[in-house]
């Protein structure tokens, strides 16, 4: 009786899918704690204004995104209004 080998690559074993298998579940809980633990707050509680103020916009602010939201702040932000928590962008 003769026997058969099957070789497709290389072995998988149980250590290497465990060990994958955790460092995939870390993954997520950290981008799932990093998202929880900054919470972005409401236009009233920032100062929120609809036009510039002391020269300060949020188009020149590093926490706008384009072309309409705020990482900090909560809503419909323009790149031509303000608020308290206003950061010069970094060159």
């Amino acid at each position: 009786m003769a026997k058969f080998e099957v070789s497709a690559g290389p072995r998988l074993s149980r250590r290497r899918l465990l060990i994958g298998g955790v460092a995939f579940g870390a993954c997520g809980t950290l981008a799932a704690a990093s998202q929880a633990a900054t919470p972005k707050v409401s236009q009233a509680c920032v100062g929120f204004s609809d036009s510039p103020r002391d020269g300060h916009k949020c188009g020149d602010c590093r926490l706008f995104r384009a072309p309409s939201s705020c990482l900090d702040v909560v809503g419909v932000i323009s790149d031509n209004c303000s608020c308290k928590i206003w950061l010069p962008k970094t060159a």
